[in-house]
């Protein structure tokens, strides 16, 4: 498993899928997916994970709703979890022997997703669905999910945010990402060169990525700032790239390149470390200041530590909050405040 990154991500039209190797408890999606059986006694892996940590409402309303079929999805509240609903597909129970795993994984999936149009939800985190009690090869899981999510997303008016948590926290080395990671990247191929595939954004301004430049020493911040960005996020206001979305083994520099080509913000997180690192000051800094210069890329700095930042060239741009005090100097309330502060200039340099 430490042979992929922890998150890659894949874009179809407006929407995002990523394939994330964390346990889904630990994301903020609007609906949470578990592979349930007919009775909905969510007694195994996801399923019984969202159930103890969700507590006994799920299991109240589930009760509600049973017995549901083989392709069913009943949608039930998420308890103490902070997501709103909880997608339970059925894979084992009432009419498992007339119809086949692929059937059970397109219909299954393909709820889910009509689901989220019709709540006006507008992100989702799978499990591999079947692949755990159901025994569904995990092949056919990634295969089946690929296609029906490439299609959803392609044709769907609205940006939504998919991930795909593969990770049983009772057997942490038992998903191998690989199948995922090959369907969805074939997938994405294939929807790019569609004849009738929306046109990517190009161009100054035209598309709605912002880059972030940090030190790894400062990926705590890096972490701060993507969770205060989510509301933004999930309107589809903006994307955001940094180098965690490279997977081990990939053409790096290329990656970033790439990335900074199709910025219209970069947000650099400034302090010692960023400024001591040769990569960000020497490749990173040069590109950024070369694309404001010439195609009007909007560079805001956030002043995370004391720093010699008055002897680069950032000093020249526009600042994302207050640098009268540090971000790392305040106290946690007037942290949050420069944070939220950060977050509605990003979105107005987006609109800018």
């Amino acid at each position: 498993m430490n042979q992929i990154a922890r998150r890659r991500t894949y874009r179809f039209a407006a929407s995002t899928l990523a394939l994330e190797f964390a346990d889904i408890l630990s994301s903020d999606a609007e609906v949470l997916v578990s592979s349930d059986d007919g009775y909905l006694s969510m007694g195994g892996g996801v399923s019984r994970t969202l159930r103890l940590a969700g507590g006994n409402a799920i299991a109240l309303d589930a009760a509600k709703m049973i017995p549901a079929a083989v392709g069913d999805v009943v949608v039930t509240t998420a308890g103490a979890l902070q997501a709103h609903y909880i997608f339970h597909a059925i894979t084992l129970g009432p009419g498992a022997e007339a119809t086949t795993p692929q059937a059970t994984l397109e219909r299954t999936t393909r709820r889910c997703m009509q689901l989220v149009a019709a709540l006006g939800v507008r992100s989702i985190a799978f499990p591999a669905i079947g692949a755990g009690r159901a025994g569904f090869s995990y092949e056919d899981v990634a295969v089946s999910m690929a296609a029906v999510i490439a299609e959803e997303l392609g044709r769907s008016p609205q940006p939504v945010q998919v991930a795909i948590h593969l990770f049983d926290p009772y057997d942490p080395e038992r998903f191998d990402p690989f199948a995922f990671a090959e369907a969805f990247a074939r997938r994405e191929s294939q929807w790019q060169a569609a004849p009738d595939a929306p046109a990517a954004p190009s161009g100054p301004g035209s598309d709605k990525q912002v880059f972030i430049s940090y030190s790894h020493k400062d990926q705590k911040w890096l972490k701060l700032l993507q969770d205060f960005l989510q509301p933004l996020l999930r309107k589809g206001s903006l994307s955001i790239w940094d180098d965690t979305q490279i997977a081990p083994g990939e053409r790096w520099r290329e990656e970033i390149e790439q990335a900074l080509r199709s910025a219209r913000v970069a947000v650099l997180l400034v302090s010692k470390d960023f400024l001591a690192s040769p990569f960000i000051v020497e490749h990173e800094l040069p590109q950024l200041l070369k694309a404001a210069q010439s195609r009007g890329l909007t560079i805001l700095w956030v002043y995370l530590r004391s720093c010699l930042y008055k002897e680069m060239e950032i000093e020249a741009y526009e600042a994302a909050h207050d640098i009268a005090r540090p971000l790392s100097g305040l106290t946690l309330a007037k942290r949050e405040e420069a944070l939220v502060e950060i977050c509605q200039n990003i979105k107005k340099a987006m609109s800018a």
